[in-house]
């Protein structure tokens, strides 16, 4: 063991002794780097009975495994200096916080002197054994540069708001973000193109004005029961790039969740809203018409100290009001279905993450659409599955490597009313692969001892388009989730990667430095073939928010 690695484990132990954590019950959004973090952890075996295939954890599951994790004695020293800063953040050692506004708790001046130190840095800070409330600032600049045959494009954005959390008498748990954006110049365009959640925002991408975005919820614990209300980001289901069940590739839904909690098992019953909208009518501005559109699920997950395994089921059903029969947390959802005449799209799937051994994670997803046993492999269109599987290993030198294979079968999250399919403002409620598509993606986190790892990730996906024929007949390949399948029309049969083919290559280099505690700088370079159609993509962000 070397001096600066003894040095930093008996400094861990000594300030983890004098600091005790309080309970926070309030949740850490989807896009914090402590998942990067906590997913070599798990890899590694350090983390039982723990999961990361629902996303996101509380604040005080984090500092539980964080804690966890403190006591390997075999941590690299990169290892360590990640972990402390994380320990820092997160309250389990001694840290230093600055405020602009003075509490009973917190009376350092961030204005003087600390706003580019290693303090934490907020507007108000309030916190006792039982209450605490946090309030600051969030802000970004961003440039985006792509370069392409046909000559450069650019953008710059700016973005500012506010983010306050907190955990009021040990059981209830609040968060709440707000911000609001503009493009500072260069071409709107390719922000749309290239920045996901912008795409999902009405205000910029149909209105063309300044674009915002806020998420929120309130979280009450008691023992092992839990309920929460709030809309945010999530992720649902095992799998490394790919979530089948629940991902942040649309926009986050408003939903109400009740659930159960204990060491090795979780159950939990969700009932969101959704966007349900009908591109033949006009679906922004005061007189348009948005039907009705929920998405309910529940989630069965047993997590044995070597992984989990879990049952999850959902069903979409629109055009009315609450249905009550799927307000009952305790249910078998196709059933209810079929006893209230079959009117709606429902789906079920199973998820796994197992470690043989430490330092390896098998991780994947199944999602059954619709079946029909005696047509299987006969590519019979209702056959409507998706899946995912992938496997990384925590090297011993401070890398994580990965490899997964997703594929989405054609049909799959479509319904015979095109309201019902498993979309929200029309992008997909999970899988970030359109129907009839796959993809192979091999990526590397190389952990360096700063907050954030150099990230690399090589990818090739394959999908098949609908198209119009050569007479102008619209030909559905089951590529397009908004497309029904129509009897009268369309063939029984379907061929995967059928239609017009579209080919994308992609490599991806992204890394982030923390400057000063608070102020982050991010780069990405992107290389993208498409048809043959070559991009290179260069993004910096200064940020100064947590992620």
């Amino acid at each position: 063991m070397t001096k600066t690695k003894a040095f930093l484990l008996i400094i861990s132990a000594v300030l983890f002794l004098t600091v005790q954590a309080k309970a926070q019950v309030e949740h850490v959004p989807i896009t914090h780097p402590v998942y990067s973090f906590l997913l070599r952890a798990e890899s590694k075996g350090l983390l039982e009975h723990f999961s990361l295939s629902a996303l996101p954890l509380q604040r005080k599951e984090i500092v539980s495994a964080l804690e966890t994790i403190g006591k390997d004695k075999t941590l690299s020293e990169a290892e360590l200096s990640t972990l402390m800063k994380f320990e820092t953040e997160f309250e389990i050692l001694n840290r230093k916080n600055a405020v602009v506004i003075y509490s009973a708790s917190d009376s350092n001046q961030v204005l003087s002197g600390r706003m580019f130190s290693d303090d934490e840095k907020f507007i108000y800070r309030y916190k006792t054994d039982k209450y605490n409330v946090n309030f600051s600032t969030l802000g970004s600049i961003e440039s985006i540069t792509q370069l392409t045959d046909e000559g450069n494009r650019n953008v710059q954005t700016a973005n500012l708001g506010i983010r306050m959390f907190g955990t009021l008498a040990d059981h209830l748990g609040y968060y709440i973000s707000a911000t609001n954006g503009v493009i500072a110049g260069g071409e709107t365009l390719l922000a749309l193109e290239e920045i996901r959640n912008l795409r999902q925002n009405v205000k910029f991408a149909d209105l063309g004005s300044d674009f915002d975005f806020s998420e929120s919820h309130v979280r009450f614990d008691y023992d092992w029961f839990y309920a929460i209300v709030g809309r945010e980001s999530k992720l649902v289901g095992a799998g490394i790039n790919h979530r089948m069940f629940v991902s942040d590739n649309s926009p986050p839904s408003d939903a109400i969740s009740v659930g159960a909690k204990f060491k090795t098992f979780e159950y939990r019953f969700t009932h969101a809203g959704l966007l349900a909208v009908d591109r033949d009518t006009l679906n922004v501005g005061f007189n348009a018409y948005i039907p009705t559109k929920y998405l309910v699920t529940h989630r069965f997950a047993v997590r044995p100290a070597w992984g989990e395994i879990a049952f999850w089921e959902g069903l979409v059903y629109t055009k009315r009001p609450v249905d009550f029969a799927y307000l009952n947390p305790l249910s078998f959802f196709k059933s209810l279905e079929h006893a209230l005449h079959d009117r709606d799209n429902s789906m079920m799937g199973l998820d796994a993450t197992i470690r043989p051994f430490d330092g390896l994670q098998l991780k994947g997803s199944f999602f059954l659409d619709d079946i029909k046993i005696d047509e299987i492999g006969t590519g019979y269109w209702s056959n409507k599955t998706a899946w995912n599987i992938g496997a990384i290993y925590a090297l011993p030198f401070n890398t994580d490597i990965a490899v997964e294979y997703a594929r989405v079968e054609p049909y799959t999250f479509t319904h015979f009313d095109s309201l019902n399919a498993m979309t929200n403002d029309e992008l997909l409620v999970g899988s970030y692969l359109l129907p009839n598509s796959d993809e192979i993606s091999v990526s590397a986190n190389i952990w360096t001892g700063w907050r954030y790892p150099i990230k690399m990730k090589f990818s090739y996906s394959r999908h098949g388009d609908n198209y119009y024929d050569e007479d102008g007949n619209y030909v559905n390949v089951g590529g397009d989730p908004s497309k029904v399948m129509m009897i009268e029309r369309d063939s029984y049969r379907v061929t995967f990667l059928d239609g017009i083919r579209n080919d994308v290559y992609r490599f991806q280099l992204s890394a982030g430095k923390e400057l000063a505690r608070g102020f982050n700088l991010h780069a990405m370079y992107l290389f993208r073939s498409t048809n043959e159609i070559i991009t290179h993509g260069f993004r910096f962000k200064l940020a100064f928010e947590d992620f």
